[in-house]
């Protein structure tokens, strides 16, 4: 069905889409919706055909997705429907808020700003992380900043949905479609391997993110394979001597640490990183 027919159609006999949303994601299209039983908005993702490829994703992310709708924390986009469309697409359905992606706001953040973000997509890690539930597609347009009261940059993570799942013994157990579609300057050394993924690969993102917020680029830049092999072999710089603004130590030391190329040289969990930045004090 052509994308301007799909406005006025029924999901699930409860969702009616409203409109394209004007953002985009490698995951699939964005669409408003309303909520048919009481007009209320949602948020509507139209996935990507070829996300399915392999014949197990299916199941895959049905399980995922019952999991990740009993999942709840203030700073994640919540999960409340899923299904298919008439004509086959998977469509995943959330709360609607409206936002900016960070990968629009990065850009020498004043570190402070810097920390509050992070400390709140390490705080959902946490709690993702101790329910099994591995994001593994940590990026900035995966990260919402809202109003809300006073605060303009609350965190609403996306695609959790999406996610890589893990089980209580850590062996990997399901991913969307068994396929690398990360971009590059986001990876683990572990994913480049195509070794186990688990919470010390959320960390190195964190670890990504964060540095890119002070220092306005990520730590490893240029050609996909050149991208790759840094993450593999090369040390990045501190954030101090790339920063205008004075970065305490501690936060340097945070950054590196997440970075490091082997996952048991990490924090554990995102719980660690998110104390690290609510005590402004690293190592604990």
């Amino acid at each position: 069905m052509p994308n301007s027919d799909l406005a006025g159609s029924i999901l699930g006999e409860k969702f009616q889409m409203l409109e394209q949303e004007d953002r985009s994601s490698k995951y699939g299209q964005f669409w408003r919706a309303k909520k048919i039983a009481d007009d209320s908005l949602v948020s509507v993702r139209l996935l990507k055909p070829e996300l399915f490829r392999d014949p197990h994703a299916t199941v895959r992310f049905e399980r995922e997705t019952r999991v990740l709708r009993k999942f709840r924390h203030p700073n994640l986009l919540q999960v409340v429907s899923h299904g298919r469309t008439d004509e086959g697409l998977a469509y995943l359905v959330t709360e609607y808020r409206e936002g900016r992606s960070l990968g629009d706001e990065i850009g020498e953040l004043p570190v402070e700003t810097v920390c509050h973000i992070a400390m709140q997509i390490a705080a959902v890690l946490a709690a993702a992380h101790s329910q099994g539930i591995v994001h593994r597609g940590l990026e900035p347009d995966a990260i919402l900043l809202c109003e809300n009261g006073a605060d303009p940059n609350h965190v609403k993570v996306l695609d959790f949905g999406l996610a890589h799942m893990t089980t209580d013994s850590g062996e990997a157990q399901v991913t969307l479609a068994g396929q690398r579609i990360g971009k590059a300057e986001y990876l683990a050394p572990e994913y480049i391997r195509d070794q186990q993924l688990d919470a010390r690969s959320d960390v190195y993102v964190l670890g990504i993110l964060t540095f890119e917020m002070l220092i306005g680029q990520p730590p490893f830049v240029g050609p996909m394979a050149k991208v790759l092999r840094k993450h593999l072999d090369d040390t990045p710089w501190t954030p101090s001597e790339l920063c205008e603004e004075e970065v305490p130590e501690w936060l340097d030391t945070l950054v590196l640490a997440c970075l490091a190329k082997s996952p048991a040289d990490r924090p554990q969990t995102g719980l660690q990183v998110a104390r690290a930045f609510a005590y402004r004090q690293f190592p604990m």
